[in-house]
């Protein structure tokens, strides 16, 4: 290469960089923010797994094509929304009914904030409304848990875990289990995001099991009768948390439900979109 063609990108970008205004707009910045998607194909599946005294019973669903997140948001994703008033800086403290008072300030040790060293950890200690707010401000939207297990199944393969059905997890992932590159129960809070690529999916989509829960757009309701009546609505969230450390805490299908205003250190979130 010669020295006039070395001159190029750097001209082109010292150019590019001064005809940029000063001040990102809030939207230059929610698309700085926002991170980079795929597009996957819709289709039927299995949700979940087969349920009735015989595990006979299975429930059969559809979505159509969407585009996920990626990775998780991250933390300096999520101050991004904040800087820009759009969203509730993260909590520095993990919200639990019942939790005692010990108990919570030991959890909270692992909630990232908006901690320099962790910006590129997932945001955590978020409740389900502080992520719908964000997506929104992104010009996104939280998952179905439909979308989001799809995508975690590999879409029409229907994998037990996101990077297939074998082998069972070890250091592919951010967890606490067996043969977690920390040691098992080792772990102590999150992982930068993607950085544990041997638990990608074959779309290319990051740490859908382990390093945090992560909130979806559906809900259910708790606490309800024999019958189904009365309850509480709580919304559903996917994927195991760094903190887990059985295997069947990290499946495509693992789910859990709790109330909007939850916020825990093994909790975040992803978004995704329609396509254009």
């Amino acid at each position: 290469m010669t020295l006039r063609s070395s001159l190029v990108p750097v001209l082109v970008a010292l150019l590019l960089g001064a005809c940029m205004p000063r001040h990102a707009s809030e939207r230059a910045r929610a698309e700085l923010a926002a991170g980079a998607m795929i597009r996957l194909s819709g289709g039927t599946f299995r949700l979940g797994e087969p349920v009735g005294p015989l595990a006979d019973t299975a429930s059969y669903v559809s979505v159509s094509p969407f585009l996920l997140d990626v990775t998780e948001v991250t933390v300096a994703a999520y101050e991004e929304c904040v800087k820009a008033g759009r969203c509730e800086p993260a909590a520095a403290t993990v919200e639990r009914e019942w939790l005692r008072r010990k108990a919570r300030k030991a959890e909270s040790r692992a909630c990232n904030e908006a901690r320099a060293d962790r910006a590129d950890h997932p945001v955590n200690c978020v409740d389900w409304n502080q992520a719908t707010a964000y997506c929104a401000w992104a010009g996104k939207r939280l998952p179905s848990e439909e979308e989001w297990e799809w995508a975690a199944r590999n879409e029409g393969e229907g994998t037990t875990y996101p990077w297939g059905d074998e082998p069972a997890p070890g250091a592919q992932l951010c967890w606490n289990g067996e043969g977690n590159d920390a040691g098992r129960g080792a772990r102590t809070g999150t992982c930068p995001v993607g950085s544990h690529p041997g638990g990608d999916t074959k779309a290319g989509v990051k740490d859908l099991a382990g390093n945090v829960w992560e909130w979806t757009s559906s809900r259910t309701m708790a606490g309800t009768d024999s019958r189904g009546r009365g309850g509480t609505p709580v919304k559903i969230a996917r994927g195991g948390g760094w903190s887990e450390v059985d295997p069947a805490k990290v499946t495509a299908s693992i789910r859990f439900a709790d109330l909007p205003s939850r916020r825990d250190a093994f909790l975040g979130f992803r978004c995704a979109s329609d396509p254009p």
